[in-house]
């Protein structure tokens, strides 16, 4: 076992975590930190915390640091195990030795290839790092001692949450977080709790066709509902007092009913996808059913027919599916034209416009066909 040892400094910002700041040249970055990429094992369990490479913005960094008199200002961030040592320089104090303690840090590099650190922030910078031609430019590095995943993922969205990351990365690792979060990412705690249910669960109807970033580039799933169709219907029936979840909410989420706002989803989506066999598990190029518009107006339909369901009552999904045969004449999910609103099946797109349009439509022939039976 060999060790990296560089002058760093250690910050006196939390008992809990210790946090250290120094610099690395561009070469050894990667020498003692993984990328830990988000992924599923075997067994389902979410691992990583990190998106796929993207090729172009790492060439684009590459780029720039192959250019003379290049700034690279920007700290990688690391999460780094406790198998560091840190030694105290002694010298004068001065004032700003309340925040901060000068030392050299010892980083232990094992001969087996294990790496003592993992990339919470600056995945690609570190990637275009290792490609540049300044294999010995110094590099900011900020570090904090956590082998616990939880408490880097944490570390890793609260970085990362106003950055252009894809919605659906971060709403797949909210549910692994459990500290208190930012008033904007807990409000999407409780529907991706329920998302990677609904995606990964095998009784569920949605069973792995739920678009994750985890599973991009698992052979085991065919994911093509987007993540977010699924997030903003659920949002919508949570938030709305009118919503078929809302009930089951508390709003300081210490008593959440997810059993029965599970078996609601379940219950309805299970008597959808009986329904209309045809177009259930299609993409959505072939189907409008699995695409954004059609999820959002059966989304909407849910909120009126499951209002006043019991989801444990037995009986339940059978009497569900004699509410949608109601309308399953005027639904052209794979084919067909969609008269009063004058659009072909496949014209439908995942917009706005298009998306109250059709939803407007089908709980109109709902409730016209419900008044009719008066």
């Amino acid at each position: 076992m060999s060790s990296l040892i560089v002058r760093a400094l250690k910050i006196n910002q939390t008992e809990k975590y210790e946090v250290f700041s120094f610099f690395l040249e561009a070469k050894d970055i990667l020498e003692i930190a993984d990328i830990s990429r988000v992924q599923r094992d075997n067994e389902g369990k979410l691992t990583g915390l990190q998106r796929n490479e993207v090729k172009q913005h790492v060439n684009e960094i590459t780029k720039y640091l192959n250019n003379e008199d290049v700034l690279f200002p920007n700290a990688i961030t690391i999460a780094i195990n406790e198998e560091i040592h840190f030694t105290k320089i002694r010298g004068p104090k001065i004032n700003s030795d309340r925040y901060s303690t000068a030392g050299t840090l010892e980083i232990p590099i094992m001969d087996n290839g294990f790496k003592p650190a993992w990339i919470v922030d600056g995945q690609q910078r570190a990637l275009a790092l290792a490609k540049c031609n300044k294999p010995t430019l110094p590099i900011p590095v900020t570090a904090f001692v956590a082998k616990d995943l939880e408490v880097q993922r944490e570390q890793f969205i609260r970085i990362n949450k106003t950055k252009p990351l894809p919605k659906g990365l971060i709403d797949e690792l909210l549910p692994t977080v459990t500290s208190i979060l930012p008033t904007d990412l807990s409000t999407r705690l409780i529907p991706s709790r329920i998302t990677e249910v609904l995606n990964f669960e095998p009784k569920s109807p949605f069973y792995g066709l739920i678009k994750k970033a985890s599973t991009e580039h698992d052979e085991r799933f065919t994911p093509i509902i987007t993540h977010n169709s699924i997030i903003d219907i659920l949002k919508t029936s949570i938030r709305n007092y009118t919503g078929c979840l809302y009930p089951y909410v508390d709003p300081d989420r210490h008593d959440t009913d997810y059993d029965s706002m599970l078996s609601i989803l379940y219950i309805y989506w299970g008597a959808v996808k009986k329904v209309f066999p045809e177009a259930w598990g299609l993409p959505p190029l072939q189907s409008r059913l699995m695409h954004g518009a059609g999820i959002h107006a059966m989304g909407g339909l849910m909120d009126l027919i499951m209002r006043n369901i019991n989801p444990k009552d037995r009986k339940s999904e059978s009497r569900i599916v004699k509410e949608l045969e109601k309308i399953k004449p005027y639904c052209h999910w794979t084919e067909g034209h969609w008269d009063d609103i004058d659009m072909e099946w496949n014209e439908l797109q995942n917009i706005s416009a298009h998306k109250r349009i059709l939803a407007r439509h089908i709980i109109k022939i709902y409730d016209d066909i419900n008044r009719k039976s008066f």
